[in-house]
């Protein structure tokens, strides 16, 4: 009987101590062999930036395309004023003139293409004041840009729009068996052109002022 509960009291002692050996608190994690991995934070992408000399030669190329324009214009409100005169002739005299329509013709032609022309320098100036940066080359760029949109609306309005104008209304004063029966059409399309051209100057005038100021240094 001395040997059962000597043999129970022993067995009573292990359980504890085995207890208290693997006890929660004796346990850690680095016994477990769980490791963390470390977690990669993305590096945000530094913000793009336009390359300085091609955002340059942007600038000198608008510039080109104005100065193009600007030499262009200055002699044509003279040969509207000519044509003008020729047609105011004709129809005084009573006599048709071929030549007339042909050259009515040639103008209208001109005066489209150059409008095409207006149109896409506007929008090629106008699409440089999103990347425009301070910079003194950029800016004597941007000077050089304004004064050739300054000379071309002066050519244009009023002078030119003016001489289309006049010449509009010469030629629909004049029968259409003496003045050429699509002269009347013809020089309303020059007169609309003329228009058109003289609102995508201005509008050129505004973005070049405005680019001056974006590019100060």
């Amino acid at each position: 009987m001395k040997k059962i509960i000597f043999t129970l009291a022993l067995f009573s002692l292990s359980s504890t101590a085995f207890s208290n050996d693997f006890s929660l608190d004796t346990i850690k994690a680095a016994d477990i062999g769980v490791k963390t991995a470390p977690v990669a934070v993305p590096v945000p992408a530094a913000p793009a930036r336009a390359d300085a000399p091609d955002l340059l030669a942007k600038f000198q190329q608008a510039g080109k395309d104005l100065n193009t324009i600007r030499g262009g214009l200055a002699w044509v409100s003279d040969d509207m004023a000519r044509l003008e005169e020729r047609a105011r002739q004709i129809i005084q005299m009573h006599v048709y003139d071929a030549f007339f329509e042909s050259d009515l013709r040639k103008m209208s032609s001109d005066m489209s293409n150059r409008f095409i022309d207006m149109q896409r320098a506007a929008k090629e100036t106008h699409d440089l004041l999103s990347g425009a940066q301070k910079s003194a080359e950029l800016n004597k760029t941007a000077k050089d840009m304004d004064l050739a949109a300054h000379d071309i609306l002066r050519d244009a309005w009023p002078a030119l729009q003016d001489a289309a104008q006049r010449l509009e209304s010469t030629v629909d004063s004049g029968t259409p068996e003496v003045i050429g029966y699509d002269s009347q059409w013809t020089a309303a399309d020059i007169s609309r052109n003329c228009r058109q051209l003289t609102d995508q100057a201005r509008r050129t005038l505004t973005d070049t002022q405005k680019l001056v100021t974006l590019t100060q240094p």
